[in-house]
């Protein structure tokens, strides 16, 4: 944890803007439960198929079961906690109470680039940009490590890849 508290103060040093203090908090939820949420809907809506629905919310569900499982396994607490680490994110004590590793919002936002690199790869390299992006904020936030953050994109990245390969194996009846 030394080294990444240590990045994290120097980066604040650098990055540190008023805007970006306006925008990141807003741009963060990106890869919040709610814009998984509404993804899920939005892939349903568009392809007019059940079978989307069907598919991608037992992903959601595992991934999540698996990003918390490990979350209260480590219970390891947030860098603001650590009081090395100011965060931009919070208005007052107690609005983020999940232990910190790994990031469930890095996660979910490589969940959604992985989908949609799988589905449009001539635009991967946006997609998986945007999800960096939000790790990042979750950085920049003070409320994630960067190892939250790299292990949240690596399990929102492999678990779909599986899940991926999984669903192409499946009958096509369903």
């Amino acid at each position: 944890m030394g080294w990444e508290l240590d990045f994290m103060t120097w980066g604040n040093d650098w990055w540190t803007s008023p805007f970006l203090d306006q925008v990141i908090p807003w741009l963060t939820h990106l890869g919040s439960q709610v814009a998984i949420i509404f993804f899920i809907l939005l892939c349903w809506v568009v392809s007019r198929r059940k079978r989307s629905f069907l598919y991608l919310v037992p992903l959601y569900a595992i991934q999540t079961a698996i990003v918390y499982g490990v979350k209260f396994l480590v219970q390891r607490p947030r860098p603001f906690l650590m009081g090395e680490v100011a965060s931009r994110f919070l208005k007052g004590p107690g609005e983020v109470m999940d232990p910190s590793f790994p990031s469930a919002h890095t996660t979910n936002a490589f969940m959604m680039a992985t989908l949609l690199a799988d589905w449009f790869p001539r635009y991967r390299f946006f997609f998986y940009a945007v999800a960096g992006f939000v790790g990042w904020t979750r950085i920049y936030l003070g409320v994630h490590y960067p190892t939250d953050v790299m292990a949240g994109a690596l399990l929102g990245y492999g678990l779909t890849t599986l899940y991926i390969d999984w669903a192409r194996n499946l009958p096509k009846s369903a």
